[in-house]
C-alpha cells in the first residue's frame, strides 16, 4: 500500500491506508513477512528453512483503513 499521509485542515496526520501479508511456512512455521521474504513466495523457498513452498501454506493479508471524519452519505 501506499505511504501517502494526509494533513488535514486542523493540522492533524493521518495515514489513509496500511497493509501486512504474512505467509506461514509448512515446513517450520516460519511468519515470512518482509517484502523481501513474501517475494520468494510460492516458486522459491522459506528464507528460514530453505525448504520449498509446498503451496499449502496459510497466507493472510490485513489491511487498516483509516476515517480521520465521520463519513456518511446516501444511497
Amino acid at each position: 500500500m501506499s505511504d501517502t499521509i494526509l494533513t488535514m485542515a486542523n493540522g492533524s496526520k493521518w495515514k489513509p491506508s496500511t497493509s501486512s501479508d504474512t505467509v506461514h511456512c509448512v515446513n517450520c512455521d516460519n511468519a515470512v513477512d518482509t517484502p523481501e521474504e513474501i517475494a520468494s513466495y510460492p516458486t522459491g523457498n522459506c528464507p528460514d528453512c530453505g525448504e520449498s513452498w509446498t503451496g499449502n501454506e496459510r497466507r493472510s493479508t490485513s489491511i487498516t483503513v483509516t476515517a480521520p471524519e465521520a463519513i456518511s452519505g446516501e444511497a
